[in-house]
């Protein structure tokens, strides 16, 4: 299974734009981005090398990025406890895991998110100033 490419379907952020502008940044640093909300999600891109670590098909792809949805869905209840308790530090905009070839960046609004991983030597600090800069042109 080769790479995966898909536009947006969604409506809260510009994930086109995002991505375009990840890939100026970030270009083959970056493994998968979608974007979702707490039904749903849209796979924009998936890189070869994930697709290939992932499994041999679609089914296998969807089976993981359903296990992982089942559990990012909740970034909208967390997002909201975590602005209870650190209500001096504004809005929460992303959360980050860090593992040992990867990381993942999720950019929560209000009722959709977008997903992004990337390579552990890609430009982190640019990468998150473009999402923020793209989604807050909109």
């Amino acid at each position: 299974m080769g790479t995966i490419e898909n536009t947006s379907t969604f409506t809260e952020f510009d994930a086109d734009a995002v991505l375009e502008t990840l890939r100026e940044i970030a270009g083959g640093q970056i493994l998968a981005f979608a974007e979702y909300d707490a039904e749903t999600y849209n796979i924009m891109y998936l890189d070869e090398r994930m697709s290939q670590q992932l499994g041999e098909s679609v089914a296998d792809i969807e089976e993981f990025a359903d296990k992982i949805h089942s559990d990012y869905r909740l970034d909208f209840t967390e997002k909201e406890m975590y602005e209870d308790v650190y209500t001096e530090l504004g809005e929460v905009r992303a959360f980050a895991a860090f593992f040992e070839g990867s990381t993942i960046f999720r950019f929560v609004g209000e009722t959709a998110g977008l997903y992004v991983s990337l390579t552990m030597d890609a430009p982190f600090n640019a990468v998150i100033e473009a999402v923020y800069d793209v989604i807050e042109e909109a």
